[in-house]
């Protein structure tokens, strides 16, 4: 018999770090891939009166109990009331959300995953053929002193350089209006004039992924520049490990 090499763990749940999921929720992760999990993940978000999550599907099976207060589940728009214990089962890629049923008392939900490797689609803003984001990047999501740079690699069709420009920096007010957005450049290419490095600091990347995604804003920016992509930009998130100089 194989013996795990990590180690036994309580976690509780005031103890660890929280991430704002945006409109009145609020997420924190318990039993992750950081330590140990290998076939599911968990963890609880609670709600403030009247919050809303975005609706949203996953490419596994979720089970959710409802731990304090009444919620609401519209799973694939049919909508039931839950009382507290109260537990769902959500087959993959059905799209779900949950919201707090009382307009002056809290709400909260403890989720399980049926995967480690588990994936979000915000379908109102990505669609049914949209981006998956896994959900374990919340983990490390938290705010914190450096935060993090989202790096889009955009190319544009070619002869649009210029009108592409000119739409990033008319929409440059959608990004001052969002939650956690700290700065905003554009960078372009100098071997590839076609090709532009769009880097945008945010408090975590919740704020991009789940809050700014889900928001008019994000609809209003894609709306604006999404005809000049020549193809799907590449997205990545960093935070700095060193300062050399």
């Amino acid at each position: 018999m194989s013996v795990s090499s990590w180690q036994p763990r309580i976690l509780r749940p005031d103890e660890r770090a929280s991430i704002d999921r945006g409109n009145g929720a609020r997420t924190t992760p318990l039993v992750t891939r950081a330590i140990g999990a290998t076939s599911f993940l968990n963890g609880v978000t609670s709600f403030a009166p009247s919050a809303v999550i975005a609706h949203h599907s996953h490419n596994c099976v979720e089970s959710v109990m409802v731990i304090e207060g009444t919620a609401i589940v519209d799973i694939d728009g049919v909508r039931t009331p839950l009382t507290r214990h109260d537990t769902t089962f959500v087959p993959a890629n059905v799209p779900h959300h949950f919201e707090n049923a009382s307009d002056s008392e809290p709400m909260a939900i403890f989720w399980t995953y049926a995967s480690a490797d588990a994936t979000r689609r915000l379908e109102e803003a990505d669609g049914p053929s949209g981006p998956s984001r896994r959900v374990d990047v919340e983990a490390d999501a938290a705010p914190d002193l450096h935060g993090c740079r989202e790096t889009a690699r955009i190319r544009v069709l070619p002869g649009t350089e210029d009108a592409f420009e000119a739409a990033v920096a008319a929409a440059v007010p959608l990004f001052q209006r969002a939650a956690g957005c700290r700065s905003l450049q554009l960078r372009r290419g100098v071997e590839e004039p076609d090709v532009y490095l769009l880097c945008i600091e945010w408090d975590s990347i919740a704020d991009h992924l789940e809050r700014f995604r889900a928001s008019g804003e994000y609809v209003q920016w894609r709306e604006r520049v999404g005809g000049f992509f020549a193809e799907a930009p590449q997205v990545v998130h960093d935070r700095p490990v060193l300062q050399g100089f």
